[in-house]
């Protein structure tokens, strides 16, 4: 009786553990959805409010990012997908938009404008480039050109053969391989060439 007793106990305390160990599992499950939902808020915020120097990331599983409204990450996905990155080695997205304006003004030591009421204004340029050319009598001329400049970052992982891969793709399948981390930038914007870029992943030492 008593053995039967022990055992019982044994079964009983081994549900209690597992029970526990499953409360805890969702109580770190929960835990994590509410930090995330923490970090889209305030992500949302900052994008609502006046700074353009800093912003958090969204953080969206790829069911959320597959399903989002968001006409920016819509675009993002769009591009993922003309990239032909596969949802499983997707690492982040990122859209950078800016707009370039500076002001410059030509002042001629002659007149030569002859209406003394001159003050023209005219817009010439696309979406992409536009300049605005003001003329002032008698003799000012200025010149505001802007460019926008609309950037997609993706980063995605890749799996690429550590030494240069084989002719024949039979071979290919037994070459040792390492994942590396795949940085695409697409500029909408047709007059603007990139120059360089430079993308660093930080390791831990050993």
């Amino acid at each position: 009786m008593k053995k039967y007793f022990i055992v019982a106990c044994v079964i009983a305390l081994i549900g209690l553990i597992g029970s526990l160990m499953h409360n805890i599992h969702e109580a770190k499950v929960y835990e994590d959805k509410w930090k995330t939902a923490v970090a889209n808020v305030k992500a949302y915020d900052e994008l609502l409010s006046d700074s353009k120097s800093k912003s958090t990331a969204y953080e969206l599983t790829i069911d959320q990012l597959n399903n989002v409204k968001d006409s920016t990450i819509r675009e993002l996905n769009e591009l993922k997908k003309k990239l032909k990155i596969k949802d499983k080695n997707l690492i982040s997205t990122q859209n950078i938009k800016t707009v370039y304006s500076k002001a410059d003004t030509i002042h001629f030591t002659d007149t030569i404008f002859k209406d003394k009421v001159l003050l023209a204004d005219t817009i010439i340029g696309d979406e992409w480039y536009k300049a605005k050319v003001t003329l002032k009598y008698p003799h000012t001329v200025i010149i505001n050109p802007t460019f926008t400049s609309d950037k997609s970052i993706i980063v995605s992982t890749k799996k690429e053969t550590v030494n240069p891969p084989k002719k024949l793709w039979i071979l290919r399948l037994f070459q040792k391989k390492q994942t590396v981390l795949k940085v695409d930038i697409v500029e909408k914007n047709p007059y603007v060439q990139q120059e360089s870029s430079r993308y660093v992943k930080i390791i831990k030492p050993h």
